[in-house]
């Protein structure tokens, strides 16, 4: 009986380990997550930018407006739950971003996101724009 005990001991020490090193093999090769997204105002006037980012089942990951002096840049850093969210492989979800001016222009992109995708949205001309950065 004390074998067995033994033995399960082992597997299960065995089991962490290897769980612990697909966890943290990717962040040893690529580095420290990126940051969730930055907004830039690339206009002369001032612009308030509503950021609404839902998951695959229309469940809110984020909200918050920014209010952007001309030529101001802010960034937002993932969340540890969102970044253990993207981390395991099995969690393939895809995320609405929507960005909205307020004069009601905005735009929106559905995309997959991973520790290491970071979003950047631009507002320029009276306009707003996504786009994705991946290392």
């Amino acid at each position: 009986m004390e074998e067995v005990n033994k033995k399960l001991r082992y597997l299960g020490i065995a089991l962490l380990i290897l769980a612990g090193f697909f966890i943290l093999l990717p962040y040893v090769f690529m580095g420290p997550p990126t940051s969730f997204f930055s907004v830039e105002n690339g206009d002369e006037t001032n612009h308030i930018v509503l950021i609404k980012i839902v998951d695959s089942n229309s469940k809110p990951i984020f909200e918050e407006n920014y209010k952007l002096s001309p030529h101001e840049k802010a960034k937002e850093s993932k969340s540890l739950w969102l970044l253990s969210k993207m981390t395991f492989p099995l969690n393939k979800n895809n995320y609405t971003i929507k960005a909205t001016l307020e004069n009601n222009i905005s735009t929106e992109e559905s995309m997959s996101l991973n520790p290491w995708t970071s979003l950047h949205i631009l507002v320029v001309n009276e306009s707003i724009f996504i786009d994705r950065l991946q290392i």
